[in-house]
C-alpha cells in the first residue's frame, strides 16, 4: 500500500494516524521509565514521520513528548518539574507558528465555557479530588522525601510564593499538554467520546509513576482523575475549566509537600 502525504493538516480517522498518534502516547508512558531512555529517540523519529506525512498532530505530539521525555533527563532541569514540560510546549508552539501546515492544530487553545454550570462542576471535581488525595496520602503513606525535600530549605514565605506558583504554571502546562494537544490529537483520531477520555487519561495516570500520586495506586488515582479532568474540558470546550481545577488539586498536592517538609526539617 502506498503512503501519500496529504495537503489537509490530518488524515482523519486514518489507521496511519491513529497508529501513530498511540505510539507517540506509548512511547511517551514509556519514557517515565529510567530503563527506557531510547525513548526520546523514538519520538522523535515518530515527529519526523508526522512531518514527512503532514500530519500536524503527530509532528507537535512527538516533538513536545520527545523534549519532555529529554529535558526529564538534563541534570537540574528534571527536578524542577513543571519545568521541562514548559520547555518543550514553549518550543513546540515557536516551531508550529514557523511550520504552515501545523498553524490550524493549536484550536485547542481556548478558553471554552465558563458559564455558572461548568463553575459549579469544576468545584465539586476539585473537592472530589482534594479530598482523594488527603485520603490517599493518609491511607498509603507514601514516602515522598524525594520530592519534599527539594523545598525543606524554604522558608515560609518562599514556601507559600512558590506554592502558588508552582499550582498555577503545573496546572497549565499539564493540561495545555493532556487536555490541549494529546486530547486533541485523540479526539481527531478516534469518534468515540468514551475512547478519546480512557486513552489521555490513561496516559496522564502513567506520566504518575514517580509524581504524586506515585506508584500502581497512584497510577490509578491519577488515570481516574484524569477521566474527570476529560469530561471537563469536554463539556466545557475550553481548557479553562479544567485548569481551574487541576490548580486546585496541585495547591492540595503542594500543601501536603510543605507539611512533610516543614515536620523534616523540625
Amino acid at each position: 500500500m502506498e503512503i501519500t502525504k496529504t495537503d489537509d493538516y490530518t488524515l482523519e480517522h486514518s489507521w496511519i494516524y491513529r497508529t501513530l498518534v498511540l505510539l507517540c502516547l506509548v512511547f511517551f508512558g514509556m519514557g517515565v521509565f529510567p530503563q527506557f531512555a531510547f525513548c526520546s529517540v523514538v519520538l522523535f523519529i515518530l515527529m519526523l514521520s508526522g512531518l514527512y506525512l503532514r500530519f500536524a498532530d503527530v509532528f507537535l505530539l512527538g516533538l513536545t513528548c520527545g523534549l519532555v521525555s529529554l529535558l526529564c533527563r538534563t541534570g537540574t532541569i528534571s527536578s524542577l518539574w513543571p519545568l521541562p514540560a514548559a520547555l518543550a510546549l514553549g518550543i513546540a508552539l515557536i516551531i508550529g507558528k514557523f511550520t504552515p501546515f501545523t498553524k490550524e492544530a493549536f484550536g485547542w487553545i481556548r478558553r471554552g465555557d465558563w458559564g455558572r454550570q461548568q463553575i459549579v462542576t469544576t468545584a465539586i471535581v476539585a473537592a472530589i479530588s482534594g479530598i482523594s488525595l488527603v485520603s490517599w496520602y493518609a491511607i498509603v503513606k507514601p514516602d515522598i522525601s524525594d520530592i519534599a525535600g527539594r523545598i525543606a530549605h524554604l522558608r515560609p514565605v518562599a514556601l507559600i510564593l512558590i506554592g502558588l506558583l508552582f499550582s498555577i504554571s503545573n496546572a497549565i502546562c499539564e493540561e495545555f499538554v493532556w487536555r490541549g494537544m494529546i486530547f486533541d490529537a485523540v479526539e481527531r483520531a478516534f469518534s468515540s467520546s468514551a475512547v478519546v477520555i480512557f486513552v489521555q487519561a490513561s496516559s496522564f495516570g502513567i506520566a504518575h509513576l514517580n509524581g504524586f500520586p506515585r506508584g500502581a495506586s497512584g497510577i490509578v488515582l491519577a488515570s481516574i482523575y484524569g477521566c474527570m479532568m476529560g469530561c471537563i474540558r469536554q463539556r466545557s470546550k475550553g481548557l479553562l475549566a479544567p485548569i481551574a481545577a487541576h490548580a486546585f488539586a496541585d495547591a492540595v498536592i503542594y500543601s501536603i509537600l510543605a507539611s512533610v517538609a516543614l515536620t523534616s526539617g523540625t
